[in-house]
């Protein structure tokens, strides 16, 4: 008996643990998104999230993170869309004639396509990103870039110098594996699959913090139901994972509206799903 229990006892032990990230961008960037993101942190399985960096009012997002101590925080490093953090004259290569950083993130692409975008310009925003964050008492424990541009490996690199620099545990970058979902929506499907080719290349160059959790998510980007989760929890395999999500609740009386993510989230099968499945949520803080 008591070496049928040693067994028993060292089969549990040996048994390889699932760890799960599950991340929603933009806190902060809307009333509904901060609500929303607080409500799947706290009755869902939402663990991490991360706030734009040249968000306006630093200190209110910090205020209204003080009240979810357990939820992880990160950066989004934003080259498009809005002021950038340094002083334009000082980042001219990611600016316009008005001082502005270009509205859409693939008017950044074309300018990286065209060798123009400068090493020093990208480091030296993303440093003043990070800097106004710290300034206003976020703990950092990752930084990713938005619109995926961190696919960009001279984006990547400039993340990671800083990451390193300020000591930042996490680099997230995305690299998700197809499923035939990505047939039915073959313009995504490509889409996901070109970030992802390019991350994976971004990632072979670069240094000790090129890791990064297997990604799950990316192909829903705002769409993700109980279903698509329900599936997820199911295929995770031993070792890291991330979930991305980007969960709204519009806080307007007389009743809270909810997208279909954050009632996903929520869902009593799907934190059934992860105790069965015994995984482990946690913050990018967890992993390294």
């Amino acid at each position: 008996m008591a070496v049928a229990g040693m067994l028993e006892s060292g089969v549990a032990a040996a048994k390889p643990t699932i760890r799960l990230v599950v991340n929603a961008d933009g806190f902060g960037a809307s009333a509904a998104r901060t609500h929303g993101v607080l409500a799947a942190h706290r009755d869902g399985i939402v663990t991490s999230t991360s706030v734009l960096g040249n968000a306006p009012e630093p200190a209110a997002v910090v205020a209204e993170l003080a009240g979810a101590p357990r939820l992880g925080t990160g950066v989004l490093l934003v080259l498009a869309g809005g002021a950038p953090a340094a002083k334009p004259d000082e980042v001219p290569s990611l600016v316009g004639a008005d001082g502005l950083l270009p509205s859409r993130g693939r008017d950044t692409v074309l300018v990286w396509a065209k060798a123009a975008l400068r090493d020093n310009d990208l480091e030296r925003e993303f440093e003043a990103q990070v800097a106004r964050w710290q300034g206003a008492g976020l703990r950092i424990d990752h930084l990713c870039t938005k619109d995926h541009l961190g696919a960009l490996p001279a984006v990547a690199a400039a993340a990671e110098r800083v990451a390193r620099r300020h000591g930042i545990a996490g680099l997230r970058t995305s690299v998700e594996k197809p499923t035939l979902a990505w047939i039915a929506d073959v313009r995504r499907g490509l889409a996901t699959a070109a970030i992802g080719a390019l991350t994976w290349y971004g990632r072979r160059r670069l240094g000790a913090l090129r890791h990064s959790p297997q990604t799950w998510g990316h192909f829903e980007a705002g769409r993700l139901d109980e279903i698509r989760l329900l599936e997820i929890l199911g295929r995770l395999g031993p070792g890291s994972h991330e979930i991305l999500c980007a969960p709204d609740l519009d806080p307007t009386p007389p009743s809270a509206r909810a997208t279909s993510e954050v009632a996903a989230l929520c869902s009593a099968r799907v934190r059934e799903a992860v105790d069965r499945r015994h995984i482990e949520l946690c913050r990018w803080s967890d992993l390294f």
